[in-house]
Parts: C-alpha cells; structure tokens; sequence
C-alpha cells in the first residue's frame, strides 16, 4: 500500500477510544471511495463531452468534500455531517437535474444515510433522520420533477444507460459492503460473547462444585444450603511451613505451594472428593458432598495414604523433608455458598472443627482419626491407640493413628 494511502486511512485514528477509531476509520474509507466514485464521474463526463463540464464541476465539487471529510471532522463533527450528508445531497439533486432521472444519479442518495449510520453510530439518531429525510426528499424530487436531461449533450441513450448501470452497482457496492462488515463484526462480536461466556462457565465450575454452580445458574437468587448426614472431611497442613517461607523467594514459594497442592487436587479427583479451599499451607478436602457418594470415609482414607506417598517422592526429588499432619472426622454437616462476589463453597458444623483439631493436634507424617472415622474404616484399615486427648471447644476424644491402608476401593 502507498505510504499516502496508508496514512490517509489511518488519519486521526491515534488517541480515540475503540468506537471513535472505528467511526473515524469508515469515515476515511467511505470519504477514499465516495471521492473516487466522484472523480470517475468527472472523467466520464469530460471524456464523453466537454458539453457536459457542468456536471463534471458538480462531480469534482462532491469529490472534494468527500475527500476533505476526515479533516473536517477533526475540527467540526456538525460541519462533517451538514458537508458530507446534506450538501452532497443537494448535489447529487443538481446533477440529476443536469443528467436526467434515466441516468440513475439519483439512487446516490440512497447510499447517504448508511454512510452516516456507519460513520456517525446508529445512536446519532437525529443525523440519521435528517439525513433520511434529506435522501427521501431529494430522491421523490427527482421522480416528480426531473424527467429529460438540462444539458442536451447528456441526451444519449449510451450515457444513460451506461450512468443507470454505473448507478446501481455502485448503490449496491456501497450500500453491500458496509452491511458485509457490520454483519461480520457482528458474527465476530457474538464469537467473543460466547468464548467469554465459556470461559466465565468454565470459572465458575473451576470454583464451585459441577452440581452447585448448575444450581447457582438456573436460581441465582435462590439461597444455596444443604445439610449432609454422611461426610467425610479431611485436614491437611504442612509442618514448619512458616520458617521455610521466610528463607524462600516470592516465587519460589508459589512455586512449591503450586506443586503440592495441585498434586492433592489431581488426588482429590482420583478419589471422588470435593476439594473445599486452602488456606495458606493448609488444604481441606471432603467426601459426601454436594451430593451423597458410597464409602466416603474410605475415600478419604485412601487420599490421605496418597498424600503422604506423594510428599514422600517429593522430598526424595528435591532432597528436603517435607512432611504433613493429616487428621480425618466423619458426620453430618452444612454446606453452602456465601458471597456475591468470589463466590465461595464451605462447609460447616461440630465435624469439620473436629476434623481441623484432629490436624492441628496431630504429628507430622501422621494421620489422626476419630472414633466416628475409626468406626466406619476398622474392618479394612489398621489403626494404633492414641488414647485420649484434650481438644479445646470439644474437650477429651479417643483417637487413633491410621497405620495402614487395606484393599484400594473402586471408583464410583
């Protein structure tokens, strides 16, 4: 492209908001081809006969203001309009006048009102109509009153048919392409509303569970709460985070806390578990919710063995210890969503405190049950006594330390 086109194209794009610069932009394109529509004409009317310079001067006169429309915008967005709109119109009436109505100068005007829908937005209504009614008015003029041509060169069967023909694929042209490209970026502006929407569902169920954010769409009015008789729910906290935190870069942090617990979360889905939140070093996961599944405590279990397999590779790996507390509680309890905004899925109730105690009372590389946790896992687990042990907020609990696992349960 010639380094003048390409400028006069891009003129007075720089510095606009997005729909400024596309408006400016279609003014320089519309403003390029209307002048050199015009000038055609010029051409072909000195070229036929110079009898006809009368319409040739009213052709250059619109190519000038065709051409002179994005300066003229830049100072004055009324000039631009009464200019571009009005007095092009009021030409296009004069040359019909010059030419006669068989030359089909007229259906010119039928392209006026697109242009400035295009160049101004459809929400410049005002423009709009005066300019439609400008086109409707000039073009009824010319039916009624317009009929042989005022130039007697212009009275040739040739030139007006070849004008008519000239006439209709331009009005086609120009009122064609304008609408290929509004439907085009239509298409494109409702592809980008669905691959955002995607990615907004695929946000949402990233962070709610499947069942929930379902019901979150179809009611997202509704108060989502649910109350649970049979769940399993498991602590996980990583001992002496706080002082290897303080000797690690920001990243590098990130980093290990990335590892590990995108780890736990690929264990979580292995198992069937609903993994809940982290909070800092600690990760909660639980078996039985949002909705009711076999063998949660067993599910559970089994994650916690995975676990600790897990952060036992990784400490080979990288040549560091890097242990956890796991304690594990099974019981009824409530969950639901809270919030308007990051919308968050907790649970609450007696068996999650106790599951939390059974963690943070517990030791590293370990896993500490309840009696209830115990009950449910003893025909297929092996356990060590604890005994007793004083939990504030609930007070004296027998434990256990879950030893060994059994036979690995089967999917759901």
């Amino acid at each position: 492209m010639p380094r003048w086109l390409a400028w006069y194209l891009s003129y007075d794009l720089a510095g606009k908001e997005k729909r400024e610069r596309r408006q400016q932009r279609a003014l320089n394109f519309v403003a390029l081809g209307g002048s050199l529509s015009a000038s055609s004409y010029v051409i072909v009317y000195l070229l036929f006969d110079w009898g006809l310079w009368p319409s040739a001067l009213g052709a250059a006169i619109n190519a000038l203001i065709l051409i002179s429309l994005p300066f003229i915008r830049k100072r004055s967005r009324t000039w631009t309009f009464f200019a571009g709109a009005i007095v092009v119109s009021l030409n296009l009436v004069f040359l019909t006048y010059l030419i006669g109505i068989s030359s089909g100068i007229y259906l010119l005007l039928f392209i006026v009102p697109g242009a400035v829908m295009l160049i101004f937005g459809p929400a410049s209504t005002d423009l709009l109509a005066i300019a439609f009614a400008t086109s409707l008015a000039g073009a009824i003029f010319c039916t009624v009153f317009v009929s042989e041509p005022a130039l007697s060169a212009a009275n040739h069967d040739g030139l007006q048919k070849g004008l008519m023909i000239t006439s209709i694929v331009s009005v086609l042209a120009l009122v064609v392409f304008p609408a290929y490209l509004g439907f085009l970026r239509a298409e494109r502006a409702e592809s980008a509303l669905e691959a955002e929407h995607a990615r907004s569902e695929a946000l949402l169920y990233n962070l709610l569970p499947t069942e929930i954010a379902a019901r979150l769409k179809d009611a997202p009015d509704q108060t989502i709460a649910d109350s649970l008789d049979h769940t399993a729910i498991l602590f996980a906290d990583i001992v002496n985070f706080t002082p290897r935190s303080a000797r690690m870069a920001p990243e590098a942090l990130v980093e290990f806390l990335n590892r590990i617990f995108s780890t736990f979360d690929e264990l979580a889905t292995k198992h069937g578990l609903e993994k809940i939140k982290t909070i800092g070093d600690a990760y909660m996961v639980a078996a039985g919710l949002p909705h009711p599944i076999d063998r949660p405590v067993h599910r559970v279990a089994e994650m916690a063995f995975d676990m600790l397999d897990a952060l036992r590779a990784l400490s080979d790996e990288i040549g560091e210890a890097i242990d956890i507390r796991i304690g594990l509680h099974a019981g009824p309890v409530v969950a639901g969503v809270i919030g308007h905004q990051k919308l968050f899925y907790d649970v609450w109730g007696d068996t999650v405190n106790t599951a939390s105690r059974m963690e943070s009372h517990g030791q590293p590389g370990r896993i500490q049950v309840t009696a209830a946790a115990r009950e449910a896992l003893k025909d297929a687990y092996d356990f060590e006594p604890r005994g007793a042990v004083e939990i504030k907020g609930i007070g004296r609990l027998e434990t256990w330390w879950l030893t060994a696992r059994g036979a690995p349960i089967a999917d759901a």
